[in-house]
């Protein structure tokens, strides 16, 4: 049953964010006792759709997601922040067992400590509990998922960074 809303809802997702401009890798992946099914694109736009039963690819314009595209529990990313990758992943084992994963792979225009106390300050505004490590945070969001942001610099005066939420 909830892969009949996971494929509408990604799809609806990718179309939402087409334009111009470089992409953003995308990769949308469930899993529960009926199988896999995964919604793909690449920079380029090219999706990939897989369910049992039914594969497909088509081509969209390519897909562009940057910080107003992005909320997580209430906070966004840095702004002027571009996503490289998005990698959503479900595993639904029946009862309170299931497991989800968020990735996202971005750059920000900001030095990574900058970016680092913009994002601490807005998730403890968000009720997250949240510990500095280095140039990154780790902590637990609003909910209780665990979460991480890991950020290095990219050039002068900008940052590339990775956040990950979930079990």
């Amino acid at each position: 049953m909830s892969r009949l809303v996971f494929l509408p809802l990604a799809l609806s997702f990718a179309l939402a964010a087409c334009n111009g401009g470089s992409g953003t890798s995308i990769s949308i992946n469930s899993k529960d006792e009926d199988g896999n099914a995964s919604v793909s694109t690449d920079a380029n736009g090219q999706v990939e759709i897989k369910a049992p039963g039914f594969s497909g690819s088509i081509r969209l314009p390519k897909i562009h997601i940057d910080a107003e595209d992005f909320e997580m529990n209430g906070v966004k990313l840095y702004p002027g922040s571009t996503i490289d990758d998005f990698r959503a992943d479900a595993e639904d084992k029946g009862g309170n067992d299931d497991k989800g994963k968020v990735s996202i792979a971005f750059r920000s225009p900001a030095s990574p400590v900058t970016v680092r106390d913009w994002f601490r300050d807005n998730m403890t505004k968000e009720g997250f509990k949240v510990e500095t490590r280095g140039n990154g945070l780790a902590g637990t969001t609003d909910d209780g998922q665990p979460f991480t942001v890991q950020l290095g610099a990219d050039g002068e005066g900008k940052s590339r960074g990775r956040m990950e939420v979930g079990k």
